[in-house]
């Protein structure tokens, strides 16, 4: 696979991953603000931010990552915060392996459960199948969480150490 991926963040990445999520067409704006918060802080405190990121690059640039964390209040409990694919990468497997190294990220962490929220728009079926296509359990819907008409749609899963 074409694909490199790496467990740091770069200054440069910041430009890159935002040409990610705006290519995706699913992101608010005020999200990609929230997402390069949250980049930032891993760029300024590490591991101390309390996220972690993996980034995969083809040809030297940023094609997608995923930002995961511990849950807080929780003994083994972990997010997975953001997630983006560049939109004409998508449907090739990057999505897979970038969930699939997130996951086995958790568990050698000692992480046995994996949260996931994401919108409940149409724009995001094919989101919420990509997660049900990796075995994750939608859990629970809140009508109206973002925005009239937009739910919030939790997904789980049980992890182990692969």
């Amino acid at each position: 696979m074409p694909y490199t991926f790496r467990n740091h963040l770069l200054e440069k990445d910041l430009k890159e991953l935002t040409v990610v999520m705006q290519s995706t067409g699913l992101f608010y704006d005020f999200e990609i603000e929230v997402a390069l918060e949250v980049l930032q802080s891993i760029l300024d405190r590490g591991e101390a931010s309390g996220y972690y990121c993996i980034i995969a690059t083809k040809n030297g640039v940023c094609a997608g990552y995923a930002v995961y964390g511990p849950t807080p209040c929780t003994l083994s409990g972990w997010d997975i915060y953001w997630m983006a694919v560049q939109k004409e990468l998508q449907g090739k497997g990057l999505g897979s392996d970038l969930i699939k190294r997130t996951e086995q990220e958790i568990a050698l962490q000692g992480g046995t459960a994996v949260w996931i929220e994401t919108s409940g728009r149409p724009a995001y079926i094919p989101t919420r199948k990509f997660y049900e296509k990796h075995q994750y359990l939608k859990l629970a819907e809140i009508p109206g969480f973002y925005a009239p008409g937009d739910s919030k749609v939790i997904y789980g899963k049980t992890i182990s150490v692969f």
